[in-house]
This record gives C-alpha cells, structure tokens and sequence, in this order.
C-alpha cells in the first residue's frame, strides 16, 4: 500500500484517539491490521489474530513482530513509515504493548478499552484506493470462479472442481479463504457445503471469498451438465427477484436491519416458504472479513459510502451471492465475469444458471 494511504488511515486512527482521550490503540485482529497497513497480516489462514500487532500514537505507527516475520514484512507488506520492533519468536509480544485506561484495543480486554465496534467502522469505509483494489479483487475472484466452473468436466467430484477453483484463485494472487464446493447430491441439503468426494453429478455450485492484500470478494455460481428444468428456472427467478430486494435497498444512509426485513418480505411475496430465510444468514457487511457480521433484522447499524456488501439469499436448491460497493449512484455490483452469461433482472444484468 501506498504510503498516502497508510498516513489517510493513520490519520483516521489519530482522530479516534483524540476523540476517546486515549494516548495509543492497539490493533491485534487480523483483519484490522490488514487495513491499516494495506498488506498480508496472516501466516495460517485460520488464526484471527495478525502475525503482528500495531500500536497507534500521535507519534505513528510502531510494528511489533519476531524475528520471523520482520524481514517479510519490511520487505513486502509495510509502507515504510511504520517503526518495527522486532522481538524472539519465543517471546510474548503482549509484554512490549502498553496498557490502562488510557490505551485502546480492538476486542475486549480487561486491561484496556474496547473499540471493536469503533475500529470495525472505521475498516468499513473503503477509500479510494481500496475501492479500485476491490474492483479488481472482485472481477479477478469472478473470473476465476467462473474458469474452474465452466471447464468441469462431468464424472469428476466436490474436491477435484474445490482443487480447480483454488488454482484459479492461485494464478491471479487470490487466497481462497473460503472455499465451498456442492454436487447435486448435497446442493439441496447444506448452506455451507465444504467439499466431499461426492460426486458432482448434473447440477453443482462453486462458493469462494478471495483474498488478496486483505481485501475480500464474495461470489457464488451454479452449472449444470444437463439442461435446466422448468421448475429450476421458476424458482432462480423467483431467487433473483428477494436478491434484487437485498441490493435494491442497500442505499447510502439505510440501516442494515430495514434491508434485510425487506429482504425477508420478498422472500414470503416471492412463494417462499415463510422460514426459508433462517435456513442461512442473508449476508452482510464484507471487505477485510468474509463478513463482519451476519446482518439481521436488529442490526441497527447504517450503510455509509463506500460500504462492500455481500447478500446471499438462497432456497431450493439454488444461492445467490456477489459483492456490492455502496455510491452516490446506488449499489454497484462488483463481481463481474464477462464470460457468464447473464439475463437482465429490471434494470441489472444477473448471473443465469450456467448449462454446460
């Protein structure tokens, strides 16, 4: 990341500290450091901790990492105006932070205040420069996707089409840090099909979040060997129609909640059964997380510009998902594969069921 845009955030994070009359911040999950310093923060993927942890003064930014990773990340993720301390692997980084109830982190900690939800907002509001990476991130996650999808060949199972989409993802610097896969035996029965050996039959869906440099795009596609049933097609129409609610509603200045009661609505007026939509959560707030956080019907929290969002509304068999920027002009939609064919929902181009 640019070192402008390490001093925009940093400026951001110095406005909080003023605000709450603390004397530092620290930032130890793995997400969060990844926005404030434009870079990788993870060594495994599962861990929600960083493999460093910042501490925010109206000094700058000081870095604190063992001897492991301080070589890498000077060399390959930090901007250069942050200060490194390096300490042993075999030493606790907690003794070189401070503490007290002047010294803010980012969960709850009984030495120090909790900004959690300050800092998460504060992540949410994409600036310029993250808005173009995640443009990219997200034509590149569709792309690649849609790559694996399109080139499966019938006969083979969930792990060889989950190897495929992950070296898709691989060739275009993409983590796939989630990574889904469900053939025509288990599409009707799991929202969160992690892949088997099972088969893929007739029917099946690829599901990933990619990751690159901390930002996340979030898409799903479904194909078919076969050709789509009548009844299928009804009921993805009848899908798009709820998704269309979600993206419709998802203005600058909406609380969270009013989207996905909409959402809900569309799901009853569209035939749905009336607890189709708690089978699954329906998504929400995207960007360094998969989600932040599922959004409900109490999440009370507003849409600002600049938001990425990521709805999945899903029934029958059938799921819909692609992530979406928040602007002054409504909801634009990001994950774009100009090779998936596509049919017009009112006034958006949507993605069809693919027949191979």
């Amino acid at each position: 990341m640019s070192r402008s845009e390490v001093t925009e955030k940093l400026g951001r994070l110095k406005a909080l500290l003023k605000e709450r009359d603390l004397d530092a911040i620290i930032l130890k999950k793995g997400a969060n450091v990844a926005w404030a310093i434009g870079g990788r923060a993870h060594v495994p993927t599962t861990l929600e901790l960083a493999c460093m942890d910042l501490v925010i003064s109206q000094d700058g930014i000081e870095v604190i990492t063992n001897k492991i990773e301080a070589e890498r990340l000077i060399a390959e993720e930090l901007s250069g105006i942050e200060r490194v301390t390096v300490i042993n692997w075999f030493e606790g980084r907690d003794a070189q932070l401070p503490q007290g109830e002047r010294v803010g982190i980012d969960s709850p900690d009984p030495l120090r205040v909790n900004l959690s939800t300050e800092i998460e907002t504060l992540r949410r509001d994409l600036n310029q420069d993250e808005v173009a990476r995640l443009r990219q991130i997200s034509i590149d996650s569709s792309i690649a996707l849609g790559e694996a999808m399109r080139h499966a060949k019938k006969g083979i199972n969930e792990v060889e089409l989950a190897g495929s989409i992950a070296r898709e993802c691989w060739e275009r610097d993409l983590e796939p840090v989630v990574l889904l896969v469900a053939g025509e035996e288990r599409l009707s029965k799991f929202r969160h099909p992690l892949p088997t050996t099972a088969p893929l039959g007739s029917r099946f869906m690829g599901v990933i979040c990619a990751r690159r440099k901390g930002l996340i795009a979030s898409v799903t596609r479904i194909a078919s060997f076969t050709k789509i049933d009548n009844e299928t097609q009804h009921w993805y129409e009848r899908l798009l129609d709820v998704e269309r609610t979600f993206i419709n509603e998802s203005k600058v200045g909406a609380k969270l909640s009013d989207v996905v009661r909409a959402g809900v609505a569309e799901y009853r007026n569209q035939g749905f059964d009336s607890e189709e939509w708690t089978r699954h959560h329906q998504g929400g707030p995207t960007g360094y997380l998969p989600r932040d956080f599922p959004a409900h019907e109490r999440t009370e929290r507003e849409i600002t510009l600049h938001n990425a969002l990521a709805w999945n509304p899903s029934g029958k068999g059938l799921k819909l998902e692609d992530t979406i920027l928040t602007t002054h002009s409504g909801p634009e939609i990001l994950t774009i594969d100009p090779e998936w064919p596509t049919q017009m929902v009112f006034e958006r181009a949507r993605p069809s069921l693919l027949e191979l």
